[in-house]
């Protein structure tokens, strides 16, 4: 199958676990002689000559001669032999790679400095920090003994590696000859561990036209994936959940959706039907127009911002007070283990207000994120930490609506997003969002009576399912 056919139904961060090491080594590397000395030597690597051959041949005086030969002897480089002709020794020979090449002298050279290396298959990374943060994403284990024995393992990988870390660019060897030839290294110093950070790659989960899952992609960053590939697919096991189609069919009934299910094919989603009907969508004024992957995907996002900004247009005409703008998470596993999610929160909250001089308040962008309830540290501490420039706008809310499974970014009166988060962990290795855009206003009515309901809902008396501002919930210790 053409790989450009492919389409991404889901985007995840993992966060590999990389080591910084303060490296100290020796290398060798080849050096140019002078230039009497060099074409001293050159001349007798083509025939060993005596001293006045040599002396016609280069226009010597004696005492130039003699101070010439007097300092390639000493340096081991000349003798002379029994017939009284000068010759290269083993050691001068030891400086060509052929006949009429250029003489070079091994040079050892002490240098060092700071590297990076992953700690799955120990590919250098470089020798930049990453910058990254431990959240969002799905965090890959490695082995406690790899950790614990990383020194040893960066050593001996820097040794393995060490033509491609130069060749990369991530150790510069400086040399002042034109082609100082290649260095290899001669003794390997300390190695000292200073510090961890992750590394963040994202992985795009595809399937082709047909809706069958394809194979992961390598990562561009790393020479080697295959220990990476298998911490991936371990750590896509632990965050998925049981099917639960009969469940999103349910919600579909809830929301009176009759469209979103004819997508479906015998292994996900037809994705040429898709792809018409949300051609087709877009051309009936936005009344339904389906999508694949989360919400926050570059594609998806840029679908709904587009019809976001004709109903903000609307809104700013008729604006008496700022409606609230509601995103319910759902309860997956694998939603928001991007970057991408906090970003797109963040438009969300620029968009709110209007830009000139006199600013309006359009709407008051509330993002509820589902928790077990107000003990749950797990839940609430994520949250907390992957939403931290944003905490103001990000609520605690039970969850449980709708199962879960859906996700419904909602401006009532005039705009909703629904997703649905399909669960087939026999087939489809992460759960696969897929809903639509709506600006009709029974749609809107539906979704927004449904999402308000829950809101408002108490779980038991004096407890309800909205559990405030994400920032104010105290857990007790």
């Amino acid at each position: 199958m053409n790989k450009e056919l492919n389409v991404a139904y889901h985007e995840v961060d993992f966060l590999l676990p990389a080591h910084r090491f303060n490296i100290q080594f020796s290398y060798v590397t080849k050096k140019g002689l002078p230039f009497v000395r060099e074409f001293v030597l050159r001349l007798i690597h083509i025939s060993p000559m005596s001293p006045v051959e040599i002396a016609t041949y280069f226009g010597l005086s004696k005492r130039e001669l003699d101070e010439a030969l007097t300092d390639l002897v000493e340096k081991g480089d000349l003798a002379f032999s029994e017939s009284g002709k000068i010759e290269l020794t083993s050691k001068s020979r030891g400086y060509f790679v052929g006949l009429g090449s250029t003489p070079m002298v091994s040079l050892l050279v002490e240098s060092g400095g700071i590297f990076a290396f992953e700690l799955a298959s120990f590919n250098c990374l470089g020798r930049k920090r990453t910058n990254e943060k431990w959240a969002p994403g799905l965090r890959l284990d490695v082995a406690n003994e790899t950790v614990a024995n990383s020194e040893q393992l960066a050593k001996k990988k820097f040794q393995e590696q060490f033509h491609k870390i130069q060749e990369k660019g991530f150790w510069e060897h400086k040399s002042s000859e034109e082609k100082p030839g290649r260095p290899s290294i001669y003794t390997m110093g300390a190695v000292e561990k200073l510090g961890q950070e992750p590394m963040r790659l994202t992985c795009y989960l595809s399937i082709d036209p047909d809706g069958v899952p394809v194979e992961r992609s390598d990562f561009d960053a790393l020479d080697n994936s295959s220990i990476v590939q298998e911490l991936i697919t371990d750590a896509i096991v632990s965050s998925q959940k049981p099917m639960n189609l009969k469940q999103v069919a349910h919600a579909m009934a809830a929301l009176e959706d009759d469209e979103t299910k004819t997508l479906f094919n015998e292994y996900s989603i037809n994705v040429p039907l898709l792809l018409d009907l949300q051609q087709s969508g877009k051309l009936n004024d936005g009344a339904w127009i389906p999508f694949l992957g989360p919400l926050y995907s570059q594609a998806n996002w840029q679908l709904i911002v587009d019809y976001l900004e004709i109903q903000l247009d609307a809104i700013e005409k008729t604006v008496d007070r700022a409606e609230e703008m509601l995103w319910i998470a759902p309860s997956d596993g694998y939603w928001g283990q991007s970057v991408r999610t906090a970003s797109v929160f963040s438009e969300l909250i620029d968009r709110s207000i209007t830009k000139g001089k006199t600013s309006v308040k359009l709407y008051d962008p509330k993002l509820y994120l589902p928790v077990r309830d107000s003990e749950d540290k797990q839940a609430i501490g994520r949250w907390k930490q992957e939403f931290s420039e944003q905490n103001k706008g990000v609520f605690g809310l039970v969850e449980g609506f709708l199962d879960g499974n859906v996700e419904v970014l909602l401006l009532p009166g005039y705009m909703a997003v629904v997703s649905y988060h399909i669960s087939k962990p026999e087939s489809l290795p992460v759960s696969l969002p897929v809903g639509y855009v709506t600006t009709d206003k029974n749609r809107v009515e539906v979704v927004t009576k449904l999402v308000k309901d829950y809101l408002n809902g108490m779980i038991s008396f004096n407890n309800p399912r909205n559990l405030g501002p994400l920032e104010k919930i105290e857990i007790k210790r």
